[in-house]
């Protein structure tokens, strides 16, 4: 049984979907939830140039990125207590290190049971270029991981062509392989 739950949350869908689940999973185990939010020190404003913006702008940047991580983790806390459930939250910098890194931190600081993450299920080249935390928290988390995977949209539309002889029209959905 699990008693403290670990979300990992950053207000994008495939995170509000693994939110959805660790809600579902406190409430079934009678748990405390924690969400997590960590500010990524590695995504730095930068000028036209690419140099490093001035530091009262990137100052300015992190607070922003503070305010917003607050206001979503608030948002996290009311859906809780909507449900029952107790909350605590999170708000780290990353410091240098990975976002999944920080994950794995929290959980052992704060001794959860288990890990929720949202994951797009990216493969391929996708995968290669954008990373995956989800993935490097499983590799390197000494708790279980439940990941909740979210499908990306597909990157075109379906076109209608028409059928050959027949004056019909037949449409060609792009989806993601499973």
């Amino acid at each position: 049984m699990f008693k403290r739950i670990l979300v990992a949350v950053d207000g994008s869908p495939a995170s509000n979907a693994g939110l959805a689940a660790a809600v579902g999973f406190a409430s079934d185990q009678r748990a405390t939830l924690i969400a997590l939010h960590v500010i990524d020190d590695g995504a730095l404003p930068v000028d036209f140039e690419g140099a490093a913006s001035s530091p009262s702008a990137v100052d300015a940047y992190f607070e922003a990125l503070h305010k917003a991580g607050r206001k979503l983790l608030d948002k996290v806390a009311k859906t809780a207590l909507t449900s029952g459930l107790k909350c605590e939250s999170q708000l780290v910098r990353s410091r240098g290190r990975t976002v999944a890194q920080v994950v794995v931190a929290q959980a052992r600081k704060l001794r959860a049971d288990v890990i929720v993450i949202g994951t797009h299920g990216r493969r391929g080249l996708r995968r290669l270029l954008l990373g995956s935390d989800a993935e490097s928290v499983v590799r390197e988390a000494t708790v279980p991981v439940l990941l909740v995977r979210v499908r990306e949209r597909a990157t075109r539309k379906p076109k209608a062509k028409p059928a050959r002889g027949r004056g019909k029209v037949s449409v060609s959905v792009m989806r993601p392989a499973p």
